[in-house]
């Protein structure tokens, strides 16, 4: 199945992932895209998180997008990540997933920056 991101905007967060840790990326994805207080700092509330952008009123994100904006995360030298890139990387199609399930446009775009 192909996904059109002819009509959509798009929001971008830029992460510099060289020599990142598991928990320096769980805090930059709370402190950019405003995570809950009582975010858990692990995969599963990321994923939480990450799939409530589209539910206006959910509080587990400062941004929220419409059925037609999707998250850009600009990935800064993803391959010297010291957290498990593959995890990152099964989270956000999961999530895409969920919204392609529904029916939706995807939600988040990665952008790998060399």
């Amino acid at each position: 199945m192909y996904n059109t991101f002819i009509s959509m905007t798009f929001k971008t967060i830029s992460i510099d992932c060289s020599g990142m840790s598991k928990e320096g990326l769980h805090l930059a994805m709370k402190e950019l895209l405003g995570f809950p207080e009582f975010y858990g700092m692990n995969w599963d509330a990321m994923y939480d998180c990450l799939s409530s952008m589209r539910l206006r009123g959910s509080g587990m994100s400062e941004i929220t997008l419409t059925a037609d904006e999707m998250l850009i995360i600009e990935c800064k030298s993803l391959q010297k990540a010291e957290f498990d890139v593959g995890i990152f990387m099964e989270i956000i199609e999961a999530v895409n997933a969920r919204e392609l399930d529904a029916g939706n446009k995807s939600l988040i775009l990665l952008n790998l920056i060399q």
